[in-house]
């Protein structure tokens, strides 16, 4: 996706993180416009971070989760609001819907 496209699809949006090949909601990510966020996840928990985009990309630091480390993504979309997510290595995220059952 360019720039635009993913700051469409993330900013202002909550945002259900599926595992890519159970399609098992993870968590649901709330991208509130400014540049913070919250993980709510499926077993209850919550996490509190920031994102921001970098030309095609974007970031997120969690307070927790993934060790409170930085990481850019990349998105590829899959359909009318869902696109699968790559860390910047190219290895396969969460696969990301607007919906909780994502249509691909």
């Amino acid at each position: 996706m360019k720039a635009d496209e993913v700051k469409q699809f993330l900013e202002g949006h909550s945002v259900f993180a599926l595992d890519p090949e159970t399609r098992q909601v993870a968590a649901c990510i709330d991208y509130e416009v400014g540049g913070t966020c919250i993980a709510r996840f499926v077993n209850g928990e919550t996490d509190k971070g920031v994102y921001g985009f970098e030309g095609d990309t974007y970031w997120t630091r969690y307070e927790t989760f993934r060790d409170g480390k930085r990481h850019v993504f990349r998105l590829v979309a899959k359909g009318p609001g869902v696109a699968q997510a790559y860390f910047e290595d190219g290895t396969i995220a969460f696969l990301q819907s607007h919906e909780e059952t994502p249509v691909v």
